[in-house]
């Protein structure tokens, strides 16, 4: 089952060129177990990235 995911908003509006331009962040707000299933997707993900390709930039 998919649960529902909120998110917290962080608005900014900046000038750039001489318009004005808003900026939002969304901060999914997740479970501390959610958060470290997540981080640790992340983490696997990113070592097969590096490990597939890391010999490139030696």
């Amino acid at each position: 089952m998919v649960q529902a995911v909120t998110y917290q908003s962080d608005k900014q509006s900046v000038y750039f060129q001489g318009k004005l331009i808003v900026l939002e962040n969304l901060t999914p707000i997740l479970s501390p177990e959610e958060k470290k299933k997540r981080k640790r997707e992340i983490e696997n993900n990113l070592y097969d990235i590096f490990s597939k390709y890391g010999d490139r930039f030696r």
